[in-house]
């Protein structure tokens, strides 16, 4: 009975080291494709980046799961990182952008709506998953949540990107003409 216990902790001792060598190697591809889509001028490079290596490094080792400790510090991260953006001179400007934000927020959602309705009924993606890559909002924020609801991030995340790339190809060039047919 001994030999089976000690035996029993050697292979769970083996498979914690397996499971950290995979979560090392995720981390340390998810690194390089952040610095490499960061140095190609890739649109979102640092998420976008780090999202595609860690993604196919995932699909090619094998999937490792975040400690629900470790999703929660991300989120807290994420969270100061994005509370650090704002500054008083956003006091006086809030007002009067908040009509604009609120309108726009409530168009971009019931086109998410509709999208996801759709997407849904031809069965290519769930409703919730849906519901979170088509709504208005940051990749890694919705991906989270999308988590923490029981929906699938990849698919919330990758629905982002194209949006995300898409955005950061086109507006750049709306603006500008923009800017040329009103001179």
């Amino acid at each position: 009975m001994e030999e089976i216990r000690v035996k029993g902790i050697l292979t769970k001792k083996r498979k914690n080291q397996d499971h950290m060598e995979r979560y090392l190697i995720i981390i340390i591809v998810g690194i390089l494709g952040a610095i490499l889509a960061q140095r190609l001028h890739i649109p979102g490079g640092a998420i976008v980046g780090s999202m595609v290596g860690a993604g196919i490094m995932t699909m090619l080792i094998g999937n490792v799961s975040l400690s629900p400790k470790i999703a929660t510090s991300v989120q807290i991260i994420l969270g100061i990182s994005l509370g650090l953006t704002f500054d008083k001179s956003f006091l006086a400007a809030a007002p009067k952008i908040l009509p604009l934000a609120l309108g726009s927020t409530i168009i971009l959602l019931l086109v998410a709506l509709g999208m996801a309705l759709i997407a849904a009924k031809l069965g290519i993606i769930d409703f919730g998953s849906a519901i979170f890559g088509f709504s208005p909002g940051g990749m890694g924020g919705m991906s989270i949540l999308a988590k923490t609801e029981g929906y699938n991030p990849p698919v919330v995340a990758f629905l982002h990107m194209i949006r995300v790339l898409t955005l950061f190809i086109v507006v750049p060039i709306m603006a500008q003409l923009v800017i040329y047919f009103k001179q």
